[in-house]
């Protein structure tokens, strides 16, 4: 077991050098210190996969996979008509709330950008924009409460109905998890084929030693499960509903 010390090794990891040594040993050999070379693939069809699709071929099959498979809506609009889809996304989402309505805004610079949140309130629905100043525990407990949570989405996964978000202070993960619909905004430039593409990004990034989010999320579609006799249960563990909205002329 490692010895539980409070000294920091490379910038905020504990332990680094001991844990890394620590493994070498047990596999009978010295510490690498370099980079390691990748090897090379003998096969590359996960490449290959809608390599040469358009950005309106993966948005049809974007559309596909999701009302066929995640038994979801994806709904492509123009930015002109965010404010008013968001305001009948939101009105079909908090009819169920027995007297008033509440959506969590991701504070996202973006997706602010395209509207302002405050057009959607009414005497039936509130608005409440992420704020970090705020402190953890005021968003956590707006996120409870909120009928419906609005991200911006930096990816969609045409293969699997997947959004890639970044999570940051202006968009903690909280608002696409803990309210009962999500609604997840992206731009029809950034539809990537699959996984592949979206995971080769992120190793970019690290690569030019850019600073990538701690906290990284994969999610297609509404919270599921069919570990049971191989039946699906919807909302087992997160929003029960969702909506990808693509951006059609950004």
């Amino acid at each position: 077991m490692l010895e539980n010390k409070t000294t920091k090794v490379s910038g905020s990891i504990y332990n680094r050098d001991k844990f890394l040594n620590n493994i070498a040993e047990k596999l009978g050999r010295n510490r690498k210190y370099k980079n390691v070379i990748r090897p090379t693939l003998k096969y590359s069809c996960h490449w290959e996969v809608m390599a040469d699709f358009t950005q309106d071929q993966l948005k049809d099959e974007l559309i596909k996979f999701t009302k066929e498979t995640l038994g979801m809506q994806t709904l492509c609009i123009k930015k002109a008509q965010l404010a008013e889809t968001l305001r009948t996304l939101c009105a079909h989402y908090c009819a169920k709330a027995d007297v008033h309505g509440n959506t969590l805004f991701s504070a996202d610079k973006r997706l602010l950008a395209m509207l302002n949140p405050q057009d959607l309130v009414n005497a039936k629905h509130s608005v409440h924009i992420w704020d970090a100043s705020a402190g953890y525990k005021a968003n956590i407990k707006f996120a409870e409460q909120a009928n419906v949570g609005v991200v911006f989405a930096e990816y969609a996964l045409a293969e699997s109905g997947t959004v890639v978000l970044y999570n940051s202070a202006l968009q903690g993960r909280a608002i696409s998890l803990l309210p009962e619909a999500s609604i997840f905004i992206v731009l029809k430039s950034s539809l990537l084929p699959r996984m592949t593409q979206a995971t080769r990004i992120l190793n970019e990034k690290i690569k030019t030693g850019e600073r990538i989010p701690s906290c990284i999320n994969f999610i297609s579609g509404p919270s599921s499960t069919a570990d049971i006799e191989l039946i699906k249960v919807v909302g087992a563990h997160g929003p029960i509903y969702a909506t990808y909205v693509i951006i059609d002329d950004m």
